[in-house]
């Protein structure tokens, strides 16, 4: 999490541009590139007239591209400490990073785009309703090219992100990026060739001490920058999301990026958050056990193969959003200081730690305007109202469905998120064909009542031995994964309900007999809670007071907050009898990471407070052990979700970040051990109390699932 230091009056309105005042976008600006009447852009056998973001004197090709590199100061360098004046040494090296450039470089073969974008029309077709694109937000980005490198940062929830950009770049005429790739689609015989022959350039995950590889790679990303006209793509993430919440930002390769401006070799960049959006991802289903500890299968292109030919399912839609393009220069202002970097040779120089800060707050934003892009689907809204319902132990009726999503959609607007039911006067329509699309999660029973699917896969089959966590019961697995599956839909909800959520607990955690509390003492508590969670929902201390503000303010117009007529430093919540329904919704969201953290830390103290240290698989096994034996046993204040590794881990990760856990490497290992001045048992106590707070049990869950006997 950032720093929590004071922000300059001009740097705050800055902030409070970019994450609050951005129009937040329309569905009516979105064009199903499936329809019929866009057949001609899909047509890939269509005359390639290309827009060029950044056209330079003469084409730049993916061999000119490496002969730049190999001939920067960078490497001339490199290739002078290395070889000592040894012409022999100096070949062979060179020979080396000639091979290097060849593992990481792009290519362009505009056949094999073709091939490519015609399988993609025949899948397109066959498991999906609909691809749509923000036509207005594309042609808008469309009239900045020409005058700055673009970088495109797109979400990252599915394999099929970088090969759907590019599909949508192709159809509407503007030039294919180039693609950062990790080294699974490089071993995948005949896909990575397919890829690369697309724009894809690979790079290792890690570089460990290997500083030659470090340096080439380095370069190849500043000539994309300085050199190539057709821009670059890669996940700020990292990796994909199972969670399909967003994940703190990586800036390794943002840095990379940033740093030909930084050190005055180029004017500007022009950044374009992208995002993605889908209705159902196609790994649904290996998400949800990755997040239980099953590892993911290995890559290969015989199992894509296979699997794209058996795909014979309704995977719903698809909304590729390319949001307002930033400016990089504009962005950070009086700290793009380059006359620090006039004193030696850019390559010999590496970024100011200030720098490094600064793209770290570029990075957040980035993540941030994503996630104010995506499009909530009709079935992100059911599964959070059939949630909230469940929590109560009530049964939901295809009516009182209606009913509640057509009231939630009304929530979201006042939000400010984009909703597929937005100016829908009847929901039903959509909702069935939702219900359609993940009858595998959620289906109608005869008398029209919604009921959880039971899940048909056999665990028996895992490889035990390869598992992440603990070897759970089939029973608990049999119930846990469609749980969470369904929470896979409420998950990107929470970049919208998390900070109002934390403020109505909160409230309810501070409100006297007489109903009111200081706005003071309600942000201190409120930013305890982000400084807990900011890993979880991606918060971080430089939009503290705006996210604040906003979620009062939506509260208010959500008749669950009232300020006093006389100064707007005391606050009234509404009674719980008033408008309790729509202030559960907020606390439903929140309730199964205020479980997992509080089981998560009950095993902290139970188990590892004694010992020396500890490493995280022992941590992660040890806390779904625990868990499980919590749902068999029927406790409270614990949810099948608390079985997820990666809240888990994040749990851990935030300890180590507040200071109540230390972490050290030992052997190449890490390890960690408790802090002994109290921190973890008073964040423990905290949650407890927030949990008696949560106005249902976490008991109803255990006989949702048809069939599962625990």
């Amino acid at each position: 999490m950032a720093s929590t230091r004071t922000e300059s009056p001009d740097r705050r309105a800055m902030v409070e541009s970019i994450t609050i005042k951005l129009s937040p976008g329309k569905l009516s600006e979105f064009r199903n590139l499936l329809a019929p009447q866009y057949r001609e852009l899909r047509d890939m056998t269509k005359r390639y007239r290309v827009t060029i973001p950044y056209p330079k004197d003469g084409p730049v090709t993916p061999a000119k591209l490496k002969k730049l590199v190999l001939a920067s100061g960078r490497i001339q360098l490199l290739l002078d400490e290395q070889s000592s004046s040894d012409k022999t040494k100096r070949a062979k090296l060179t020979k080396t990073i000639v091979e290097l450039l060849e593992e990481i470089g792009l290519a362009e073969n505009l056949p094999v785009l073709r091939t490519l974008g015609t399988m993609l029309n025949g899948i397109f077709d066959r498991i999906y309703t609909g691809v749509l694109v923000n036509e207005v937000k594309l042609e808008q980005l469309r009239s900045r090219f020409g005058r700055q490198t673009v970088l495109y940062l797109p979400s990252h929830r599915s394999y099929g992100d970088f090969i759907l950009m590019s599909y949508v770049l192709f159809c509407y005429n503007i030039a294919i990026p180039g693609i950062a790739a990790g080294m699974d689609f490089y071993s995948m015989a005949g896909m990575g060739s397919a890829l690369r022959n697309t724009g894809a350039f690979y790079m290792r995950r890690t570089y460990g001490n290997d500083r030659q590889y470090w340096y080439i790679f380095r370069e190849y990303m500043r000539q994309l920058i300085v050199a190539y006209d057709r821009g670059i793509e890669f996940f700020v993430e990292g990796t994909r999301s199972r969670s399909n919440k967003a994940l703190m930002p990586k800036i390794g390769l943002l840095s990379m990026a940033l740093e030909p401006l930084f050190m005055g070799e180029i004017p500007d960049l022009l950044i374009v958050p992208v995002s993605v959006s889908y209705d159902r991802p196609v790994e649904e289903q290996l998400f949800v056990y990755e997040l239980l500890g099953v590892p993911k299968p290995k890559e290969t292109t015989r199992g894509l193969l296979k699997a794209l030919s058996i795909v014979r399912e309704n995977f719903g839609t698809i909304y590729l959003e390319f949001g307002d393009p930033l400016s990089a220069k504009d962005y950070f202002g009086d700290g793009l200081n380059r006359t620090q970097h006039t004193i030696a040779p850019t390559f010999a120089q590496t970024l100011a730690n200030e720098e490094r800060d600064a793209i770290q707050n570029l990075a957040n934003d980035v993540v941030h305007l994503q996630q104010h892009r995506m499009v909530l689907t009709t079935f992100h809204l059911i599964a959070l109202y059939y949630n909230y319902r469940k929590y109560h132990g009530q049964t939901v009726t295809f009516d009182e469905l209606v009913e509640g999503v057509t009231m939630l959609g009304r929530m979201f607007e006042d939000l400010g998120a984009i909703t597929e039911v937005e100016g829908c006067e009847n929901v039903e329509p959509l909702c069935l064909a939702a219900l359609d699309v993940h009858r595998n999660i959620l289906q109608l029973t005869s008398d029209r009542v919604l009921t959880i699917a039971q899940s048909h896969h056999d665990f028996s089959r895992v490889d035990k031995k390869r598992l992440k966590g603990y070897n759970l019961t089939d029973g608990v697995m049999k119930l846990a994964v469609p749980i969470f599956s369904l929470q896979l839909y409420c998950n990107p909800c929470l970049h919208w309900l998390a900070v109002p959520a934390m403020v109505l607990l909160a409230g309810r955690s501070l409100t006297s007999e007489t109903g009111t509390l200081r706005r003071g003492d309600l942000m201190q508590v409120v930013r305890e809670l982000r400084q807990l969670y900011g890993f979880e929902f991606v918060l971080y201390a430089r939009r503290e007071v705006v996210e604040f503000d906003a979620a009062l303010d939506h509260l208010y117009r959500q008749g669950l907050l009232q300020y006093d007529p006389v100064g707007q430093d005391t606050l009234h919540f509404a009674p719980h009898t008033d408008q309790q329904r729509l202030a559960n919704v907020y606390l439903s969201a929140l309730g199964p990471f205020l479980c997992t953290y509080l089981q998560a830390m009950d095993v902290l103290l139970e188990q590892f407070h004694s010992k020396e240290s500890f490493t995280e698989k022992e941590y992660l096994a040890s806390v779904q052990h625990h868990v499980e034996q919590q749902l068999l046993r029927q406790e409270r204040n614990v949810h099948p979700y608390c079985l997820s590794l990666d809240s888990i881990s994040l749990t851990l990760h935030s300890l180590v970040t507040l200071g109540a856990i230390r972490k050290t490497k030992r052997d190449n290992v890490y390890r960690y051990n408790l802090g002994t001045d109290g921190m973890i048992e008073s964040v423990n106590l905290r949650l407890k109390r927030y949990c008696t707070l949560l106005p249902f049990e976490y008991l109803t869950f255990q006989d949702a699932v048809t069939g599962s006997k625990l």
